[in-house]
């Protein structure tokens, strides 16, 4: 699901926010073409009478083996969303489902759509609408359809209608449509319902003898999480009605349900029929016994299977994390602990250790933070992955803005403790302390994008555990990542090894300012992919209000202090989070650069928009596929490309040997490439696969690529 939060500048890293690259047209007509369905507007009447409403059918093909989603999606999925742009004062309606139908991938259950559904709208016209004259309604349509993977897909359709005084009739073709439509719609029951919470198994009692128990009977809540769509439903009847037992989903409360309303369906196939019940809440009764759930079946996992397993991937991901401390995402902030520990080394021991503890706890609560709400949003059906933070332009945009702070303070324009030779005294031990927590959150933002070595196979492991499994895998990532750190805190020994204090350190701190500034060139670019022109005039003149907040800041510092001088920073502050609230990515296919400028030019080669469709044609036919995951927000990834991917020799390479080079771009959050990733076992870039003609499975090659290693791979053949 697209999500924008609002937050502070300052509290940015908690925030989170999801901005989706759909496949996008621009074409305005009653029937759009998409990849994978075509989508078309039918009115059931010839024209509208003023204070009436008409039916309009929002009908789709869907590509054979694909399905769209219910309004309440099951265990994941992202319901159709219609926004309507209407004449002045017409109105429309809620969509209209048809009866849903259970959709099974492995152990989860999604409830939807296949073959053709129309989704049914009723548009009201005011009663002062003028007859003779013609209105349009326009509707931009979003919907997530989905077979092995899920594609996003997305179109803007209009459909004109005469205001008239009196009836038209119905439009012949609409009527059609529409009519049948109307068919597959659940209707109300004429029978009651009631709920009950059984020792917090939810059951839903039908006061009807209208099913039977040999009959395929399902329950489809209007409201997600009740229940588990993927757990068992126990149906018993008896000579009064039908009861059913259900596995409690996430969000149940019996103590806060009112309602427990949805539709049940019994039959199966085209002879499905729908009924909307309206359960009323009531008191268990005495008698009512909890069946015996049956046994289910659970795909084996590396994390289950057997300890060893489980143990190796804790110990890739603590080298990983490790390792992580020399990779190019971390460097700037690795330089900023760096002084931090050599400015400290030869102060008091106990403030060292303290320092290096709440550095370490900064890592780990960070770590652990991300990939909680990483590991949440995919339970709930987000196709997202770790890094997942960088891909909406508002969050790269407020990074940009907290980089050019550090930068800024490193430089000496204000201050937010003492200065670097004065953390022995009591006041600056304590902003030390607070330094060190922080040093260490934004530590793991800034590597949060990229994967390096050792961490694909267990991040990808840990995205597909229980949520406690998963969250012990990225503490221990994290504690590789502040282990350095913490050992030198801990052991005066290695502290010692460290520089003595001294006036250079003032200059040193200043120059690390420029490495922030290096980042934020960096992140400016990369908001230039997600968000355009329009998106880098935002954050430019919020980075100049940010500026002129921080120059206000240190001014008042210098003076001796004041409340004036915070007053006005601070709202310079919100103004500059009310432009980057007007940040808005552009679409997909806009982003057309994949790298920084150097030695050669990749739009050279053989190149293509990654696509599994795409990619299965090139393997029939034989043609040798290099994929590329990438994004731009992804160091690596770029160093990747400069020292190696750009070279004239890899190009010649990629020519001579007639491989084609597809570009998977994360930049932008798109379900598919999260889904490849995941086949791959990972979740995560770079991630860089090379399909051999004839070979059944692509080779994985090293997250840090070498010009040797591409060369052998391309030549290869």
């Amino acid at each position: 699901m697209i999500m924008r939060r609002l937050s502070l500048l300052l509290t940015c890293f908690i925030a989170v926010l999801f901005s989706a690259g759909p496949a996008h047209t621009d074409a305005r007509s009653r029937e759009i073409v998409t990849d994978n369905a075509v989508s078309r507007l039918f009115s059931e009447q010839a024209g509208i009478v003023p204070g009436e409403s008409v039916v309009i059918g929002f009908h789709q093909k869907l590509r054979d083996g694909w399905h769209v989603y219910w309004s309440n999606p099951g265990d994941s999925g992202l319901p159709l969303v219609l926004k309507w742009t209407l004449p002045e004062a017409f109105s429309a309606g809620d969509i209209w489902y048809p009866v849903p139908h259970r959709l099974p991938l492995d152990t989860l259950i999604n409830y939807g759509h296949e073959g053709e559904p129309t989704f049914l709208i009723e548009i009201t016209a005011p009663a002062n609408a003028e007859p003779g004259t013609n209105v349009t309604f326009s509707v931009d349509a979003t919907w997530l359809i989905c077979d092995d993977i899920c594609v996003p897909e997305q179109g803007i359709l209009e459909i004109s209608l005469p205001v008239v005084s009196e009836s038209l009739g119905p439009d012949p073709e609409g009527e059609f449509i529409i009519g049948a439509a109307r068919q597959r719609l659940p209707v109300e029951a004429d029978f009651t319902a009631d709920f009950f919470d059984a020792d917090g198994v939810p059951v839903l009692r039908l006061n009807t003898d209208l099913f039977d128990q040999e009959d395929e009977t399902h329950f489809f809540p209007f409201v997600p999480s009740l229940i588990e769509p993927g757990g068992n439903e126990i149906v018993t009847t008896d000579g009064d009605g039908l009861t059913i037992q259900f596995t409690k989903g996430f969000e149940y409360d019996p103590s806060t349900i009112e309602k427990f309303d949805g539709v049940v369906t019994t039959g199966s196939g085209a002879d499905t029929q729908g009924f909307v019940v309206r359960a009323t809440k009531i008191d268990a009764p005495a008698d009512f016994v909890v069946a015996a759930a049956p046994s289910r079946s659970t795909p084996t996992t590396v994390g289950q299977s057997s300890a060893p397993g489980l143990f190796g991937i804790l110990w890739f991901a603590f080298l990983g994390g490790i390792i992580l401390n020399v990779m190019p995402c971390v460097f700037p902030v690795v330089f900023i602990k760096a002084a931090s520990l050599a400015s400290a080394a030869h102060e008091d021991r106990g403030a060292i250790r303290t320092q290096g503890l709440l550095y370490t706890v900064g890592v780990l609560a960070t770590f652990v933070a991300l990939a909680g709400i990483l590991i949440a949003l995919r339970t709930a059906g987000e196709q997202i992955g770790w890094g997942f933070h960088l891909q909406s332009p508002m969050m790269v945009s407020v990074f940009a803005v907290v980089i050019l702070l550090v930068g800024l303070n490193l430089a000496g324009l204000f201050e937010v403790a003492t200065s670097v030779q004065g953390l022995g005294s009591g006041l600056a031990a304590r902003n030390g302390n607070l330094g060190a927590f922080f040093t260490g959150l934004l530590a793991v933002a800034v590597a949060a994008p990229c994967i390096g070595p050792f961490l694909g196979v267990p991040v990808g492991f840990a995205l597909t555990q229980p949520a406690a499994i998963g969250l012990s895998v990225f503490a221990v990532m994290g504690l590789g990542l502040a282990l350095p750190y913490l050992l030198i805190s801990l052991i005066p020994a290695l502290a010692g090894l460290l520089p003595k204090p001294g006036a250079w350190m003032e200059t040193f701190k200043q120059l690390l300012s420029f490495a922030m500034f290096a980042t934020l060139i960096w992140l400016i670019w990369t908001l230039t992919l997600q968000a355009g022109t329009d998106g880098l005039v935002l954050l430019l003149c919020a980075l100049l209000i940010v500026g002129f907040a921080a120059w206000v800041y240190g001014n008042g510092q210098r003076a001796g202090g004041g409340l004036t001088s915070r007053l006005l920073a601070l709202a310079a502050l919100i103004g500059a989070g009310v432009v980057i609230a007007d940040i808005q990515p552009q679409p997909r296919s806009a982003i057309r650069t994949f790298s920084l400028p150097g030695e050669g030019d990749l739009s050279e080669l053989p190149t293509a928009i990654f696509s599994q469709v795409d990619l299965a044609e090139l393997r029939t036919a034989g043609t040798p596929v290099f994929v590329d995951f990438t994004a731009a927000w992804c160091v690596t990834c770029q160093v990747n490309k400069q020292r190696v991917l750009k070279r004239a020799d890899i190009i010649n390479a990629f020519h001579e040997n007639g491989v084609v080079y597809m570009v998977a771009d994360w930049t932008l959050q798109d379900p598919a490439i999260t889904r490849a990733l995941e086949a791959q076992g990972r979740s995560g870039v770079p991630l860089y696969l090379f399909y051999a003609p004839g070979a059944e499975n692509p080779a994985v090659l090293p997250q840090m690529l070498s010009v040797k290693l591409m060369l052998e791979t391309l030549s290869g053949l």
